[in-house]
């Protein structure tokens, strides 16, 4: 707000005066309203806002002070200058007293109002650009504080398909972007397309579809940095391919999904309002959210291959798991420790249990060794897994061992020996591995030889 788009109104009760400074500040710009009833200019403050109050001090009825008064009472950020003659002196002092901006002694030079009035309109507008300021910093402060908590409950969703909704629904509600679509790669043609969306028709996810570097509408897409796209209301043309849509759109934002150097996808918004994005803080806002999801879009990735090459689901939501609790650890800057516990037991035995029976007899006595911050995870009747949050690792195995000697001091056979035991191996993240592939590897292959161990040595006839 500068002097020039600035209200003023004018109290004296000398109309002369009022008619001669409306005429004067108004060749400069200043939206002028001139009263010489000081009982009217009451009502008019009442009724209504300015930016500028410049008044007389000693008028009938309604004095210079009474209509600073009432202008204080609006708690607005309204500016007050005061006129006022030698005689009056002692009363301009005492209006300064009530915060009033500057006098000015009568009788005046119009240069000398002028001088006045234009520091008091940059007074307010450097005083609102400051209010301003600290309303968008707030706002920014609450937005980012919301993406890393959305994004911290993201890591502990193991469906990439709720994660992508949690995103989009994120984008709606805390940032009000109705129309969104997330872009993953096809392999199989090299292209991105939308997998996810909201506010956008199906007709049009089926036509957006473009490749690393494509040009929307002559402008290269980038795959390091947030590229925008306006004016997309004349039409859309993709590589020199025209799409025919019916979305009403005027401006595009693709923001590139990377994590560790490499392209995932990109997140795209789509918008109808003007200017939504030519403002830097609001990129910015959409870069901290693809940075904070791309660990998640790399682990659906590394997912995917590990799929196709094992086709086994149970696999890809165990390899998920292990994943997510990793990056939730990563996260939070804590270890977590993974112990992988497998029952075994003597074929020779005739006296076995019942699998009711050791089953309730094995979680009892593993539920009271781990505490309730463990996660503990049933795979079989046989087969639990547990997962610690920094945990001590030597701790952890401590616990496993003495699992073993109460379920062997539990299940003993008829020649005193135990024909029931327990096998375990733990790893920890980041200590003993940094990938959920390692820690998989490392927990099986280590399991696998213990327990082949056992057999070869039950064929040897060392274990009876």
């Amino acid at each position: 707000m500068k002097s020039n788009n600035s209200s003023v109104l004018i109290i004296d009760d000398e109309q002369m005066i009022v008619d001669q400074l409306s005429f004067f500040l108004s060749e400069f710009g200043y939206e002028i309203t001139g009263l010489s009833d000081s009982k009217k200019a009451l009502e008019y403050i009442n009724k209504n806002a300015y930016d500028i109050v410049l008044t007389d001090l000693k008028m009938p009825d309604v004095s210079g002070l009474d209509i600073i008064k009432a202008v204080n009472e609006k708690g607005r950020d309204t500016e007050i200058v005061v006129m006022t003659g030698f005689a009056t002196i002692d009363s301009a002092i005492e209006a300064i007293q009530y915060g009033v901006y500057d006098y000015v002694r009568k009788p005046f030079k119009f240069q000398e109002i002028k001088i006045i009035l234009d520091r008091a309109a940059e007074k307010i507008y450097l005083k609102r650009e400051n209010i301003a300021l600290n309303n968008k910093i707030q706002q920014m402060l609450t937005n980012i504080t919301m993406l890393y908590d959305i994004s911290t409950i993201l890591y502990q969703v193991s469906d990439f398909d709720m994660v992508v909704d949690m995103i989009l629904d994120t984008l709606a509600e805390g940032m009000k972007i109705e129309k969104a679509g997330v872009f993953l790669c096809d392999e199989s043609s090299g292209t991105f397309r939308i997998i996810k969306k909201r506010g956008l028709s199906d007709r049009f996810v089926d036509q957006f579809i473009f490749q690393v570097e494509s040009k929307i509408n002559d402008v290269k897409i980038s795959s390091i940095e947030t590229t925008t796209f306006f004016n997309i209301e004349n039409g859309i043309i993709i590589d020199n391919n025209n799409l025919e849509w019916d979305n009403r759109l005027n401006q595009c934002v693709l923001a590139p999904i990377r994590y560790l150097g490499k392209l995932l996808g990109y997140m795209g918004i789509f918008k109808v309002e003007q200017d939504i994005f030519s403002r830097e803080d609001e990129i910015k806002l959409l870069n901290i959210m693809t940075t904070q999801i791309a660990p998640i879009f790399q682990s659906e990735k590394q997912y995917g291959e590990k799929l196709l090459l094992t086709s086994d689901s149970y696999g890809r939501a165990f390899y998920n798991m292990i994943s997510d609790k990793m990056m939730y650890a990563k996260r939070m800057q804590k270890s977590v420790t993974f112990a992988s516990i497998r029952l075994v037991y003597s074929f020779e035995s005739e006296n076995f249990p019942s699998l009711e029976e050791l089953k309730k007899s094995y979680k009892k006595i593993v539920e009271d060794e781990f505490d309730s911050t463990s996660e503990i995870i049933w795979q079989n009747f046989d087969s639990i897994f547990i997962i610690v949050f920094g945990g001590n690792p030597v701790t952890i195995e401590l616990s496993c061992a003495s699992v073993r000697t109460k379920i062997e001091e539990l299940f003993i056979g008829e020649k005193g020996s135990p024909i029931l035991s327990v096998r375990y191996v733990i790893m920890s993240y980041p200590l003993d591995a940094n990938s959920a592939e390692d820690i998989i590897n490392g927990l099986g292959s280590s399991l696998f030889n213990k327990l082949d161990k056992i057999s070869s040595d039950m064929h040897r006839g060392k274990i009876k």
